[in-house]
């Protein structure tokens, strides 16, 4: 009876362990993290974080935590990182001001040299439909994404993401912010976090 009393604690201890490794512990201990210091709410990050589930390997998760995420026509929601030298992203796209468009946009990009403007990278698309998906889910203030690991490079066990960063805005179209003569404080419809302020993400599967 005593042994399995004990195997069945041990057992409890080792679930709940993996449990805060794999799931909640990186909402505890994100990779990103923000100052409420924005005025618009539904934009203002407090952080982000990837993870992984056991059962599920061949996906990473990655999620962002707002203030208060509500809908707006307009918003955009980014985390960025860099994989073996290779810039990515996963965005969402709530819908577009002008020319107005409710449907939600969500993507994965990785980044290459763009061909006119030698400065600047150009995003490659890299979503599908039928493996990625994502979650705007306005009771937690949380947005994840599900991505396939072949959509962004498959980052084997062991490797790392590193430089990830956060970057959120409300725009007027999709190329640009509200303009700084139609609202005095447009400086705050956007929100960004620096690379170097993240912690790294290794790979768990």
């Amino acid at each position: 009876m005593k042994r399995t009393s004990h195997l069945v604690v041990s057992f409890f201890v080792s679930f709940l362990f993996l449990s805060l490794t794999f799931g909640d512990v990186s909402a505890d201990d994100p990779n990103i993290v923000d100052e409420e210091d924005n005025r618009f709410d539904y934009i203002d990050a407090i952080s982000g974080w990837f993870y992984e589930e056991s059962d599920e390997p061949e996906y990473l998760f990655i999620s962002l935590q707002l203030v208060d995420l509500t809908e707006h026509i307009g918003t955009v929601y980014a985390i960025h990182w860099e994989y073996d030298d290779i810039h990515y992203d996963v965005g969402l796209h709530n819908g577009v001001f002008i020319p107005r468009v409710n449907e939600k946009q969500w993507g994965c990009h990785y980044y290459d040299k763009h061909p006119v403007w030698f400065w600047r990278e150009k995003p490659i698309s890299t979503w599908d439909e039928t493996t990625n998906s994502g979650v705007f889910d306005v009771d937690e203030d949380i947005i994840t994404w599900k991505i396939h690991k072949d959509c962004i490079g498959d980052p084997q066990p062991g490797e790392v993401l590193t430089r990830s960063y956060i970057f959120t805005a409300h725009r007027i179209s999709k190329v640009g912010l509200i303009p700084v003569f139609f609202i005095p404080f447009s400086y705050q419809l956007s929100d960004a976090t620096e690379p170097s302020e993240s912690q790294d993400y290794t790979i768990q599967y």
